[in-house]
């Protein structure tokens, strides 16, 4: 089988590429989570999320799984031709210091770092509207047939979302709570699809921060992430088995708390996703 070739999958034209891709319409995910695109260009795009209103505490960091995968993935699709289609593999955030704040909105920039054979990664930058560090991202892009058109939600409309949980948004539940374990299950409805018709990806990764939170906080009180790393497995489909997340706490430190969740369909030895998180204790 002949691998693609670099000049294959470079848009030949990137600034005529990067106003067609910013021109798609939002995705459910993308307005409910309060996520627009507001400036791109051929190496870079702009992005915006409003966060819960009138929230002004620390927000979980499962908010900026949505962002993360669109900041990147829409730089990668402006920088490709249109005939061939993506699927996120990895991503990673690394959170600032005052962590994820509520009450306002957060900006991010991303662009490509480099464009393989059969990868294209991706880095960016969110920021809180004063400039200050919310977190550094990075995502893994693999190449797959086909290709990503723009889809039209109707009754698509960006919110606000009302409420600082993710599990209201989500419409995850606990199935079970023990002392280093928790285990949340949810529904998945046709707002939550990409392109493709299978579930976007930032959503695992909200499902996924929403665990891991509450895990951390049984077991060693108020915590602050410090670090996502997510690995994509397979795609999670639509209207299938209900989507879980089963979070571990693997160590409880003095400052320091890891954690590992599984997130599946059905069998957790397949899983669609895992996620490791590193956080610290900010409890007195």
């Amino acid at each position: 089988m002949m691998s693609l070739e670099v000049p294959a999958i470079a848009a030949a034209d990137p600034v005529a590429r990067a106003a067609e891709v910013a021109a798609f319409p939002n995705l459910g995910p993308e307005d409910r989570f309060g996520i627009a695109q507001i400036g791109h260009g051929p190496d870079r795009i702009s992005v915006e999320q409003r966060l819960p209103a009138g929230y002004a505490g620390e927000l979980c960091v499962g908010w900026l799984g949505p962002l993360a995968d669109f900041v990147t993935g829409r730089a990668v699709q402006s920088a490709l031709v249109s005939d061939i289609g993506i699927r996120t593999l990895s991503l990673h955030l690394q959170i600032g210091s005052r962590g994820l704040r509520g009450g306002h909105r957060v900006l991010a920039s991303g662009e490509v770092v480099e464009i393989g054979d059969r990868s294209v990664l991706a880095a960016g930058r969110i920021s809180d509207e004063n400039g200050s560090l919310v977190a550094e991202v990075s995502g893994r892009f693999i190449i797959v047939p086909g290709s990503v058109h723009p889809v039209v939600t109707e009754g698509s409309e960006l919110v606000v979302p009302e409420s600082d949980s993710l599990a209201v948004l989500l419409g995850a539940e606990p199935i079970a709570r023990e002392r280093h374990t928790v285990t949340f299950a949810m529904r998945t409805a046709e707002w939550m699809a990409n392109p493709y018709g299978i579930l976007h990806g930032g959503i695992p990764v909200a499902l996924a921060g929403h665990a891991l939170t509450e895990a951390a906080n049984i077991a060693a009180g108020p915590v602050r992430t410090l670090g996502l790393d997510v690995t994509f497995h397979r795609p999670a489909f639509i209207g299938a088995a209900p989507l879980a997340a089963d979070a571990v706490v693997v160590r409880v430190g003095g400052r320091v708390v890891a954690a590992n969740t599984t997130v599946y369909q059905e069998d957790l030895r397949q899983p669609v996703a895992t996620v490791t998180s590193t956080m610290l204790r900010i409890g007195d």
